[in-house]
């Protein structure tokens, strides 16, 4: 048997989330790759956390000013 929770925010039962990719920052800086969970009824958000999964980012070269 499942056991399912209840959203903070509206109460009702957590069967599904909405997840989106999204990027970690700190101070300023983007470092990593994350993942938002967020319920399907209020779009609370419930969970963040790195992916695993991602590929790194590709570093940008300095473009020189003309």
């Amino acid at each position: 048997m499942a056991i399912q929770g209840e959203c903070p925010k509206c109460g009702k039962r957590v069967l599904h989330v909405n997840v989106e990719q999204m990027v970690g920052m700190v101070g300023g800086d983007s470092k990593a790759r994350c993942i938002s969970f967020s319920c399907i009824h209020c779009h609370a958000v419930l969970g963040v956390q790195l992916d695993a999964r991602a590929k790194p980012r590709p570093r940008r070269k300095a473009v020189p000013a003309s």
